[in-house]
């Protein structure tokens, strides 16, 4: 029984430091170019079982950072994890301690991790925002992945991508879709970027519980972060 307890507290207090110190981790860089041009924000990890879209914008972060890529014009803001922990436990919420919090369910409700990037909201143009499904939305069971929600996007630019994407996919189950369902999802990213009228991508793999390799979904995620960066003349 006394054993017991003692794990007991351990946990709780871990949990509780966990709870209260992860979001100091949140990892945020720029890289300007000094010209006029599109301020892009890149978005991944918000849910810690979610990790390509994370890996993929710290390889481009990083090749930024070592001068391998260079900002021609307007601004990269990267957010490579916005759930450090989450990631670190292979968790899609910000705490496994007590109450499950989704981080992309706290925007506008005072949340630390979500303060941070509420403000970097209307200082950008395009926001790109990388999660994972479970399945292949084509399937049409229930998931969203491999696909691509948009929002002020010319439609013109929405199959582009589509078709880029759908060239490395040679099963017909598995390819890209553009989602048009109308489905909005309170205090999430999306909605706070309809409420600022800022070009919006939801990007969802299809990799929960590694339905595909991460190095597929990494690969990708690298696929649409350079057509938009190249798209708009920042690369």
């Amino acid at each position: 029984m006394f054993i017991s307890l003692i794990v007991f507290l351990l946990t709780f207090f871990i949990g509780i430091v966990l709870f209260y110190t992860c979001h100091f981790c949140l990892d945020i860089k720029t890289f300007d170019s000094g010209k006029p041009g599109k301020n892009i924000l890149l978005i991944g990890g918000t849910h810690g079982d979610e990790p390509a879209g994370s890996y993929a914008l710290l390889i481009l972060q990083n090749l930024l950072k070592k001068g391998k890529l260079r900002v021609k014009k307007g601004k990269i803001t990267i957010i490579h994890n916005v759930n450090p922990c989450g990631l670190y436990l292979n968790n899609r919420y910000y705490s496994v301690i007590g109450k499950n919090i989704d981080l992309n369910r706290m925007y506008g409700k005072g949340f630390p991790i979500n303060n941070k990037i509420e403000k970097l909201i209307p200082v950008n143009d395009v926001i790109i925002d990388f999660h994972e499904g479970w399945g292949y939305m084509i399937q049409r069971k229930g998931s969203i992945g491999s696909s691509i929600t948009y929002l002020n996007i010319p439609f013109k630019q929405k199959y582009k991508l589509i078709n880029k994407l759908n060239l490395t996919v040679t099963d017909e189950k598995k390819k890209w879709v553009i989602n048009d369902i109308k489905l909005e999802v309170a205090n999430s990213l999306r909605e706070l970027a309809m409420l600022h009228k800022k070009k919006y991508l939801l990007v969802e793999t299809t990799g929960q519980q590694n339905v595909q390799p991460l190095h597929v979904r990494i690969k990708q995620s690298n696929i649409i972060i350079m057509h938009f960066l190249k798209l708009y003349g920042i690369l």
